[in-house]
């Protein structure tokens, strides 16, 4: 046992738990995983090992392949030199159907760095599916940061705008298309919202005036059991002569009846 990597332990521990019938079951599973890999952020299978062939990832500065490696480094904003002191999850929610199950949570990283800790809160939505081996086809790691005017987050692989891009801009629409148990995560530690609270969230970000950001890319994704999107956002300022705020934007969603969407999850974050 001794002269097994890490990156096989991982593995091998995950492939027998994720096959728990509750998706809460796999989601800890996954999240677990991850930390474990970020504490051993040097070896990128351990991470790679919870991903899909195929997987996509919107990370704090960008969308990638899962396989292009470096997910570790990316969420918890390591450097070569820095040193991992600590890192946790928790408010940890979960659903799921027969053929897809996703959950939502909070990571917790303090890293030390040329002398100098810092801080730093991504949340987390994830979708596994069942046809994978429930591993992780896609997710997305929003910052939890003060905005910024400046800073945008690359989306490499882009597609057209479609209807789950558009309801990224639109609070009024994404409140009508929340599920009954959806997760919704902003920028602030305060903005979370599940079930009711979600709604409740969305609905004071009404009068707020989003526009999706035109100099950047999106990519929007239907299967046949869920569809997610990805882009930038703009934040109009509250006050003549204020600048408009970045920020990343993810939207999770099932297929409903006549094309509609039942939004799951959805998260905005802080660019950089």
């Amino acid at each position: 046992m001794k002269t097994l990597s890490f990156a096989v332990v991982v593995l091998a521990s995950l492939s027998t738990t994720v096959r728990a019938d509750s998706p809460e079951d796999r989601g800890k599973a996954i999240v677990q995983a991850q930390i474990a890999a970020v504490k051993k952020w040097s070896d990128n299978s351990a991470m790679a090992a919870t991903f899909a062939k195929d997987a996509y990832v919107l990370l704090p500065n960008g969308e990638q392949s899962a396989s292009d490696g470096g997910i570790a480094a990316a969420i918890a904003f390591l450097n070569p030199h820095s040193t991992v002191k600590e890192a946790t999850f928790d408010h940890l929610t979960a659903g799921g159907t027969a053929s897809v199950s996703w959950f939502t949570a909070d990571l917790h990283f303090t890293v030390t760095s040329s002398g100098s800790t810092e801080k730093h809160v991504v949340r987390a939505i994830e979708l596994l599916d069942g046809a994978a081996d429930w591993k992780v086809a896609v997710a997305a790691f929003t910052n939890v940061a003060a905005l910024s005017p400046s800073g945008s987050c690359n989306i490499n692989d882009a597609t057209d705008p479609g209807p789950l891009v558009n309801l990224l801009a639109a609070p009024t629409s994404l409140s009508a298309a929340l599920d009954a148990k959806a997760v919704v995560l902003g920028t602030d530690p305060a903005e979370r919202g599940a079930g009711p609270d979600a709604k409740k969230l969305v609905d004071g970000w009404k009068k707020l005036h989003l526009t999706l950001d035109t100099a950047q890319k999106a990519r929007e994704v239907h299967t046949a059991s869920y569809g997610y999107a990805m882009t930038n956002v703009k934040l109009a300022p509250s006050k003549p002569g204020g600048h408009a705020m970045a920020m990343s934007a993810f939207v999770l969603a099932l297929p409903g009846p006549t094309g509609s969407w039942s939004v799951v999850a959805a998260s905005y974050g802080a660019t950089f």
